[in-house]
């Protein structure tokens, strides 16, 4: 037995071979994020700003918004599956549909202004895509480097890419000046996706009704047409040469800018009285409430429940022609539970946020200056909630008829906590749980359909918590259904189980609306001609507990109608 085999057996241990080069740590270079060249403002005259991503109304209506702002701004086309498949072809494994979706539309759209004969780098220098980012753990706010990425392999090399965060606040750098995300930005931006999510919201729940096929949609691009006008051309609120020189030697100017833009908001009616003018457009519209229709909610994740096309398999227009009256969820939805959780984060630190920078009890000046910024937040973010829901509901108010109101998310927080806690951070947390919860308790909805990408982690948090949901409901029907650009055989195979339940349920309340009702329907129907008011889009139907079809409840108020007429 030689040395070194003596020397393992008595001490177990084997001791390191003899190197025949010496050893050399491998050099490692740090990866650095692409400097990217930015977009400045006096680039606005001659650069395209690309923006897309939401549904073609909410697009369409950003769009003129960011032109009213002196940017010149496109809406992408519509995303298809040939966009999908670009984006798997030229970014990487692992992205989220939303990410494939996204990045294979610009470059779709990259392509076909290429073949049409302009030049690559004449697009690198006057196009640049304008995106909004995330800070929740997904992928989907990691990607604006991997977009970089894509674009270069394609051939596009130091295209722009810049984004601004939905959490970033009212005032946040983005790459150059060329876009300036400030308070006028927002105000901007906010009164145009609110407008889109009324005239949304009204449409879906007017077409599956209309009398005359495609009417609605005929109002509809007139509506958007007049909207866009209005958006674009509305004066921009701001302060005389001589006033801002002032005000800016003693650093005032930008606050008295905001004071004024802010005192407009509240006070104007110039967004109101453009929804009036819709208003006149779609009472044009007959619609026959007759006709028994299933209610689906849907929710799920953002992109997933707010893009239309082939992002979630054309699943709006698949449930209307399966006989489906939608209720779709608003952008303003989102914006309203980013203030509930922005207030309860800051409730959560409440006691660390007291205590910074405090080394010993009597430092009273520290003490008074946490709890002044402490509570400065608090009310910001209490205040902002509170005006954004007045200001979405003046707008409902505007358009009149069956719109509804945001729903409280401190009423949704309530119901959703006992399953799923609402300090979770990602997506839409414990919305999807209360909203299930909500519309099937409030016979509001036959069923209800989560839309999200396929992999999507919080999605699948929420979908085995359903699980315990409906253990104690048996009669909800809920249905999860991940969305990627495959599948929509299966996917509309799986919806359409589900939707054969919620038509059980639909016909069952209209058949024990026609045998309660003492009138028969064809005499009903006969009273509704005789009433066009009956008829009239924004006619409300009082909603009866325990009734969720229109049809039933329509069918009980026009007999509660007729036989109060006989009394009288």
């Amino acid at each position: 037995m030689n040395d070194l085999q003596k020397s393992t057996v008595e001490t177990g241990n084997i001791p390191p071979l003899p190197l025949s080069k010496p050893f050399r740590k491998p050099v490692t270079e740090q990866f650095r994020i692409h400097k990217e060249r930015p977009f400045l403002k006096h680039e606005r005259a001659n650069t395209t700003v690309l923006v897309g991503g939401l549904s073609p109304t909410h697009d369409f209506l950003f769009e003129a918004t960011m032109n009213a702002l002196g940017i010149k701004t496109k809406m992408l086309p519509p995303t298809n599956l040939e966009a999908f498949h670009y984006g798997r072809e030229y970014g990487n494994n692992g992205y989220c549909n939303p990410a494939y979706f996204t990045v294979g539309n610009l470059i779709r759209f990259l392509k076909d202004l290429h073949q049409s004969g302009v030049p690559k780098e004449e697009i690198v220098e006057n196009y640049v895509f304008f995106t909004i980012g995330c800070n929740a753990p997904c992928r989907f706010g990691m990607l604006e480097t991997e977009y970089r990425m894509a674009l270069k392999d394609l051939g596009f090399d130091g295209f722009r890419v810049i984004s601004f965060e939905n959490e970033g606040g009212l005032k946040q750098e983005v790459r150059g000046d060329g876009v300036e995300v400030d308070p006028e930005f927002f105000l901007g931006t906010v009164n145009a996706l609110n407008l889109a999510d009324v005239l949304n919201e009204f449409v879906y729940h007017t077409r599956p009704y209309e009398v005359v096929e495609g009417q609605t949609e005929e109002v509809l691009e007139k509506a958007k047409l007049y909207l866009y006008d209005k958006l674009k051309n509305k004066k921009r609120i701001l302060i005389s040469k001589p006033w801002e020189n002032i005000l800016g030697k003693i650093g005032l100017s930008d606050t008295v800018l905001f004071v004024k833009r802010f005192i407009d908001q509240l006070t104007s009616n110039y967004y109101t009285d453009a929804l009036k003018e819709v208003h006149k457009m779609f009472e044009t519209i007959k619609v026959d409430r007759f006709r028994p229709k299933t209610t689906v909610k849907i929710t799920g994740e953002f992109w997933a429940i707010t893009t239309v096309g082939a992002g979630n398999f054309h699943m709006f227009n698949f449930l209307e022609k399966e006989g489906s009256d939608l209720h779709v969820e608003p952008v303003a939805s989102l914006i309203q539970f980013l203030f509930s959780k922005g207030k309860l984060r800051h409730k959560n630190r409440r006691k660390i946020l007291l205590k910074q920078n405090i080394k010993h009890w009597w430092n009273f000046k520290h003490w008074l200056k946490n709890y002044f910024q402490y509570y400065k937040k608090a009310i910001t973010l209490k205040l902002g909630h509170s005006l954004f829901r007045r200001e979405y509901k003046r707008l409902l108010d505007a358009i009149g008829g069956p719109t509804h109101m945001l729903l409280d998310q401190t009423y949704l927080q309530e119901i959703g906590n006992p399953f799923y806690n609402i300090n979770i951070e990602g997506g839409e947390g414990y919305m999807e749980i209360a909203k299930n919860i909500y519309y099937h308790e409030n016979d509001l909805a036959h069923m209800v359909l989560s839309l999200k990408p396929f992999g999507c982690m919080p999605s699948t948090q929420s979908d085995a918590v359903q699980a315990a949901v409906m253990e104690l409901n048996k009669d909800m029907i809920f249905l999860p259904l991940e969305t990627a650009g495959e599948g929509k055989t299966n996917a509309q195979s799986r919806v359409l189980m589900s939707l054969g339940d919620a038509r059980i349920k639909a016909k069952t309340e209209i058949r024990e609306a026609k045998a309660t009702a003492k009138a028969s329907l064809e005499e009903m129907k006969t009273y509704v001609e005789d009433h066009p008011e009956l008829k009239n889009p924004f006619y409300i139907v009082p909603h009866r507990k325990g009734v969720v079809s229109k049809a039933a409840n329509f069918i009980y108020h026009v007999d509660e109608l007729m036989q109060s007429e006989h009394r009288a």
